[in-house]
């Protein structure tokens, strides 16, 4: 996120303050009178269009002393869609303008904007803004008088997120923004077990047609913590002890029929393995014979073959001519190497195959 630079002087009849997610402003009168004493010691923070971001109950509170300019604070780098979102009125238009996905990447830019803005202040108040160190030392108790006006701001990361969902949806949605956050996230992971991956991926498509985002995220949720279990459980590098923990957590997860149950023990049970894991790392040799000597073999086929078991029929669900005309000579080449690698692959395979095995 870009910094923020400070303007000090502008009209405030040319701010926009839009979806009004902060409906109980509070004590204003209490406000303006301490920044009537004091100073603004915290000014408000404006997108570049000059669109309120932080702030309202000062902004309130300065017309309620009829100022007419204020210090303020740009932040670059505001997308235009999050600008527009924070400039509509209506709560309605507001809510059908966007999908969910659009909502909760709204809802991650003003959630860091909000971070950042808190951030700035509190070590504005901890160690004093320059701008204002005259103010702060010329007024009597000034820190102390200055600390009520500038609540409520998302001084923890919880207030943040309620902040930003409530200027995005228009209520306290947090909880579903942060999953389809978490779907976005692990539809993008590369290190993510490919199935999962396009579990979430699917997952994100059919909410955005119907919104419904709960359900899809405890089974992409479940889907992720179930994978890593069963591979600490097949994993030939972990002690066989290690392996026969995450088989027993695997079984028991697998037994939950309640969702919600299923994906909160399935958490606590990876964390369990791994703790196992790092336990005996210290203390257990890890060998490929303590179990089976081929295993690290056996292995390697094992996940080759789980591979092409996900892949298994994309030659069907994908129409060569319109690859062939329409993938770029990036993409034709990547096709190209995958192709002739998995002949060359192919060919050296069948080959070792018609040797006696080792």
């Amino acid at each position: 996120m870009a910094r923020p630079h400070l303007v000090l002087e502008h009209a405030l009849d040319e701010i926009t303050v839009g979806h009004p997610y902060r409906r109980d402003l509070g004590n204003i009168r209490e406000l303006a009178d301490s920044i009537d004493r004091i100073g603004l010691l915290h000014p408000i923070t404006l997108t570049p269009s000059y669109v309120l971001i932080s702030g309202n109950r000062r902004l309130a509170a300065l017309r309620l002393l009829g100022r007419t300019s204020t210090e303020i604070w740009i932040v670059p780098g505001v997308s235009d869609k999050l600008s527009t979102v924070l400039a509509i009125q209506d709560e309605n238009a507001l809510q059908k303008a966007l999908t969910p996905i659009e909502q909760a990447e709204l809802y991650a830019e003003l959630k860091a904007l909000y971070a950042q803005d808190a951030a700035r202040r509190d070590s504005e108040t901890r160690f004093g803004s320059p701008a204002r160190t005259e103010h702060l030392l010329s007024a009597e108790d000034g820190a102390a008088e200055s600390a009520a006006p500038q609540s409520p701001t998302p001084k923890t990361s919880g207030e943040a997120r309620t902040q930003a969902a409530r200027a995005v949806t228009g209520r306290d949605s947090r909880s579903m923004l942060e999953q389809v956050v978490e779907l976005q996230r692990l539809a993008a992971d590369d290190d993510a077990d490919p199935m999962v991956r396009q579990a979430a991926a699917e997952a994100l498509l059919e909410l955005n047609q119907d919104g419904k985002v709960n359900g899809r995220y405890l089974r992409v949720k479940l889907a992720q913590h179930t994978s890593t279990l069963a591979r600490m459980a097949e994993d030939p590098n972990q002690a066989e002890p290690v392996r026969a923990a995450a088989r027993a957590e695997l079984a028991a997860v697998q037994a939950e029929n309640d969702p919600k149950a299923a994906v909160k023990e399935a958490a606590l049970a990876v964390a369990r393995v791994e703790d196992a894991r790092n336990a005996g790392q210290a203390n257990a040799h890890v060998g490929w014979a303590d179990a089976d000597p081929h295993l690290r073999e056996k292995h390697e086929v094992r996940k080759l073959v789980d591979l092409l078991r996900r892949e298994h029929g994309w030659w069907d669900r994908y129409d060569p001519n319109l690859i062939g005309q329409w993938a770029t000579d990036e993409q034709w080449e990547l096709i190209r190497q995958a192709a002739a690698g998995a002949s060359a692959f192919i060919t050296a395979a069948q080959a070792s195959r018609s040797k006696p095995a080792a």
